[in-house]
């Protein structure tokens, strides 16, 4: 008995430990980013930033904050950061009024790979909604299931119901495995070699500067199979800021 009153001492001491862990932090969390809006307020745009990019490093971020370190970067001239920002701004928020700016840095600054079609919106929004749509699809299969259970007891061969619960288990298959838009990535350095495969002994296919966005396709080492121009290409992973949160 007294094991058993000393386990549980510790396990509440344990979530004791944890849960004022996670009020402290939570707090320090609170502080830096009101002080950080307080200077971007202030219009201290340098030492804002550097708050803001220790607090996303940290995996603490919100769409408005990611908004403001493209402001800070486009302001000090550093486009490709700008243009990066602004897109795990929009992957953080789905603003398709975004994508109007990006295009226009884009087109201004001559970089490739900022196109947006119909289609890609209507990825984004698939994926956004992704986890809702597989819950969705997954009640439709119990309802089947349970469709077919009652017909079994019934005696009643359930044809139908059995074509429909595998159509709508393959539908949700696909959907779970299926992904919806690549990850891309925006490259990082000037004068970056863009080669035929992933060898420094390659073939150069371009040299390209900053900015521009691409396609990630796969990996390969430190190699990173990219699209550009609609052609396949290799390329150092430290080279490419990925768009991802």
């Amino acid at each position: 008995m007294k094991n058993i009153q000393t386990g549980i001492l510790k396990i509440l001491a344990l979530t004791c430990t944890i849960l004022c862990s996670s009020l402290v932090n939570a707090n320090d969390v609170n502080y830096l980013l009101k002080h950080a809006d307080s200077l971007y307020t202030k219009k201290q745009y340098t030492q804002s930033f550097e708050l803001y990019q220790s607090l996303y490093k940290d995996g603490r971020y919100s769409p408005a904050m990611l908004l403001k370190m493209a402001f800070i970067q486009e302001g000090l001239g550093q486009i490709s950061l700008s243009l990066y920002y602004l897109n795990l701004y929009y992957l953080a928020s789905g603003d398709s009024q975004v994508l109007n700016k990006l295009q226009e840095l884009a087109s201004k600054n001559k970089l490739e790979g900022y196109e947006h079609s119909e289609m890609n919106q209507v990825m984004f929004t698939l994926k956004k909604y992704s986890l809702y749509i597989s819950g969705l699809l997954a009640a439709m299969v119990l309802f089947l299931l349970a469709i077919i259970y009652r017909q079994r007891k019934k005696e009643t061969r359930p044809i139908s119901a059995g074509i429909l619960t595998t159509i709508m288990l393959v539908i949700l298959a696909l959907h779970v495995n299926f992904s919806f838009e690549p990850t891309s990535g925006i490259i990082a350095e000037s004068n970056t070699y863009l080669m035929s495969g992933p060898s420094a002994g390659a073939n150069v296919i371009a040299l390209v500067g900053e900015g521009h966005k691409i396609k990630i396709k796969d990996k390969k080492d430190v190699w990173l199979k990219v699209e550009w121009l609609d052609k396949d290409a290799y390329i150092k992973e430290n080279q490419v800021m990925k768009v991802q949160l």
